[in-house]
């Protein structure tokens, strides 16, 4: 089996089998043509060609961030299980590597005063402010968001499956975040902010780029759109909303991963512990002793 022909057929599988999105499908490609372009001017061809030494000195070489690095490690690890499992290699090649940690710095909130100098900055731009709005108070991702049908909201309900997890997602929008959408017009009848043409990762790119000019222009610093999810998300944990509640309205396949970026919010959480921590001194008998 060549080295190309495996990651062709590895692309078809994961594309096909897994209904991978089109985001992680590219990053996919990007590794694995970063690695038939590294075999090639090696003169490597077939996968037994591939030594494990020499594949960890090309991971060396690297020069991408250590984030970046992590995700290509997972999907190369990925690509050679696949290739073990399909009986065309003799054992998968990096099984034993470890994953050096991630250098990403979680993305904060928005405050009340950033999110209204949003909206002040888009006043003149209907479709970038009732974008900002949806996603505060629906907490979606922007590939759901600017691909989002007409169809998907009923009233003041917001009805659809993530893009990325699958999982479904209903959550009640507010009547003025409702308003805004309902004025501003469409590219296609069918959606608010989308033609139905092209890729939905090309929409979402050129969106993002709209709202980051919205927030020069208001003069919020280190503004990403998925601020505005975890505004949404924060926003709720700090109401005392439960973890699972906002795992499920996050639409996270699992409680882990809201629970990676979102735990330190998490008051219901706080106060508990508070209360565990406060029970136990109140039966301290050193504390006792002193006249606590």
């Amino acid at each position: 089996m060549t080295i190309r022909e495996a990651c062709s057929i590895f692309l078809d599988q994961e594309a096909r089998v897994r209904n991978l999105r089109e985001g992680t499908i590219q990053g996919y490609q990007t590794v694995l043509w970063s690695l038939s372009r590294w075999a090639d001017a090696n003169g490597l061809s077939v996968l037994e060609d591939l030594e494990e030494h020499a594949v960890r000195a090309w991971i060396g070489s690297w020069s991408c961030r250590p984030s970046t690095a992590r995700q290509r490690l997972i999907q190369m690890k990925s690509f050679f299980r696949f290739t073990a499992e399909s009986g065309w290699a003799t054992r998968a090649l990096l099984s034993t590597l470890r994953l050096p940690r991630s250098d990403s710095i979680p993305t904060m909130p928005l405050t009340a005063s950033e999110v209204q100098a949003l909206l002040t900055a888009s006043e003149d731009q209907p479709r970038e402010r009732a974008l900002i709005l949806l996603m505060r108070y629906s907490g979606l991702a922007i590939g759901d968001a600017v691909t989002l049908r007409r169809a998907a909201v009923a009233g003041t309900a917001l009805t659809l499956r993530r893009a990325k997890s699958g999982e479904l997602v209903t959550v009640d929008l507010p009547d003025a975040v409702v308003r805004a959408m309902a004025s501003i017009p469409g590219p296609n009848p069918d959606y608010f902010w989308w033609s139905g043409k092209g890729k939905p990762v090309t929409r979402a790119k050129y969106w993002r780029a709209r709202l980051g000019a919205i927030a020069d222009r208001a003069g919020v610093a280190g503004f990403r759109p998925h601020r505005l999810r975890d505004t949404f998300a924060v926003s709720l944990l700090g109401q005392g909303v439960a973890m699972e509640d906002v795992s499920t309205l996050l639409g996270h396949s699992s409680i882990q991963t809201t629970e990676r970026y979102y735990a330190p919010w998490d008051r219901r959480r706080r106060e508990r512990l508070m209360r565990i921590v406060q029970k136990a001194n109140r039966s301290d008998p050193v504390l006792a002793g002193i006249g606590q």
